[in-house]
């Protein structure tokens, strides 16, 4: 199998790289990013490109991809708002159009458990079939339920390609650097409203794991990729040594919006809401159809990321 993964170079991208590369179903691998990819492995082609670029499905059907995993989004917020949709939307659209032009059989889409959305009301586990009530405000629910409802129309119009779109929850590990993880390091951080909701990650080797065992086997549809168990984000500021301090939310949501508009802070305030209200997904689907099971628990997440902060930039 000849696979394609654009955002190689990303923390998850390498992580997959690095497993197809000791996997003997695996024969060769393109890795397409905009970022320098410093790494070396022995079935890896790197090519140094835009996933909006038109050259992209030529350089498909030059090497015969039969499948692609799809990494490259916008994950930390940027204040370009407009590049953002462009690269995830734009870039989305070019990756899938590209991947039928060049007879590619088998399509792995990244989305989010975040497309369900933070809200009081939701129940203790969304599932699959929850609706996507993702907050239109913020950048990235948005582009991800727009990303979704283009791959099922795309899945309509191509029977013969199959695709499957994986919902990891917040994805941490010792190479992950995004804003979650940035957030781990200040020294006080926030109750809402004094709300304490619990929250659950995956680690960076099992969603690699996730994508190995979907790219080798035949299984269609969306499936929520997540740690076993939760824990409280009061419990996360405790085990990180930080200080939690109760703030109401009508004083910091437009203080945080201020901030951002200032380019202060890489927190636009529609984070607050993914640690004021829950939003915790199933994996019951994919580890009963699938039979994935993540080898690391929440909390052995959190010790993870925690213990090797200190290496962290």
């Amino acid at each position: 199998m000849k696979v394609a993964i654009t955002g190689a170079a990303g923390y998850i991208g390498r992580k997959v790289v690095e497993r197809l590369d000791e996997n003997d179903a695996c024969e060769k691998i393109l890795g397409i990013s905009r970022r320098e990819f410093t790494h070396r492995f022995k079935k890896l082609d790197y090519h140094p490109m835009d996933v909006r670029s038109p050259r992209l499905k030529e350089l498909f059907r030059e090497y015969g991809i039969d499948a692609v995993i799809h990494l490259a989004f916008v994950v930390n917020p940027i204040h370009n708002e407009q590049e953002m949709h462009s690269i995830d939307i734009e870039g989305t659209k070019n990756v899938l159009d590209a991947a039928a032009y060049a007879g590619v059989k088998r399509i792995i889409v990244t989305s989010s458990t975040m497309v369900y959305g933070a809200w009081p009301d939701n129940p203790p586990l969304l599932t699959e079939e929850s609706p996507r009530r993702g907050h239109r405000k913020y950048y990235y629910n948005r582009d991800k339920v727009s990303i979704e409802k283009m791959c099922e129309k795309f899945r309509d119009e191509h029977p013969d390609i199959s695709l499957v779109i994986l919902r990891p929850c917040l994805v941490l590990g010792p190479t992950v650097n995004h804003f979650y993880s940035h957030l781990l390091n200040w020294p006080v951080l926030p109750l809402v409203d004094g709300k304490n909701p619990p929250l659950q990650f995956v680690h960076e080797d099992d969603v690699a794991k996730a994508y190995e065992l979907f790219l080798l086997n035949s299984a269609e549809g969306t499936y929520n990729i997540v740690g076993k168990e939760t824990i409280t984000w009061k419990e996360i500021i405790e085990r990180a040594g930080k200080r939690a301090v109760r703030i109401p939310g009508f004083v910091l949501r437009p203080l945080l919006g201020m901030l951002w508009k200032l380019h202060l802070t890489e927190f636009p305030p529609e984070i607050l809401d993914f640690i004021t209200y829950p939003w915790v997904a199933s994996g019951e689907k994919a580890e009963k159809e699938e039979g994935f099971s993540p080898q690391y628990s929440t909390e052995e997440v959190l010790e993870d990321v925690l213990k090797n902060m200190p290496a962290r930039k």
